[in-house]
């Protein structure tokens, strides 16, 4: 399998983050779509990484498709969130906040690139009010008995994870850590798993 995609996008080191965690051999290729749409444009129809080619030629596109087909085939005792219930659409939910975060945040580094006089300030106010309150719903389940904060690795907490170091990364104007201790943590906790490890692009200061 090849995945393409930079580790820089939260979305593309998310599935990498998952394959490492379960073992699953890959390769890389480190494309930035916004550095190169052409050669995006040329994998996906709509230019988006990431992308994950199969061995039999297939292209999967969006981090979700991704782990969806990757969850599917990995053995039950290996699964990235349980099959049904309760527990399954709390993981559901809690990933869904995170990567909700990782599109409002790469908006406000978007924005920030732009001259100051020319940034709109009621689109990075709204967006960092947005911001930290998924920062305080994961940081809830990051806690003793939070589905983020026990056990192994799941999808949830792969996706918070890799949130929490962006977040650093990309909106050091918010006070991350402090807003979410217990994510920060948790963090910590994994920083040096392979899984983090060999799929960060910068380093993380809270």
């Amino acid at each position: 399998m090849l995945l393409i995609g930079t580790y820089l996008s939260p979305f593309a080191r998310r599935v990498a983050a998952a394959l490492i965690s379960r073992g699953v051999p890959f390769e890389h290729e480190d494309l930035n779509g916004y550095a190169d749409p052409v050669r995006a444009r040329a994998l996906s129809p709509v230019g988006k990484v990431p992308i994950l080619r199969l061995d039999d030629g297939e292209m999967l596109i969006d981090s979700a498709a991704i782990l969806d087909h990757l969850n599917e085939e990995l053995p039950p005792d290996a699964a990235l969130l349980p099959s049904g219930g309760r527990a399954r659409r709390e993981i559901l939910r809690l990933t869904a906040i995170a990567t909700a975060i990782f599109e409002r945040s790469t908006a406000c580094y978007m924005e920030r690139l732009r001259p100051a006089d020319h940034q709109r300030t009621d689109l990075l106010d709204g967006q960092r009010l947005s911001i930290i309150g998924g920062l305080e719903a994961l940081d809830a389940a990051s806690r003793p008995g939070g589905a983020i904060g026990r056990g192994p690795l799941n999808l949830a907490g792969l996706s918070a994870v890799v949130c929490y170091e962006y977040l650093v990364f990309a909106t050091p104007d918010l006070p991350v850590a402090a807003t979410a201790p217990a994510l920060s943590a948790r963090s910590e906790e994994l920083a040096d798993e392979d899984a983090f490890a060999k799929t960060r692009p910068f380093v993380a200061e809270a």
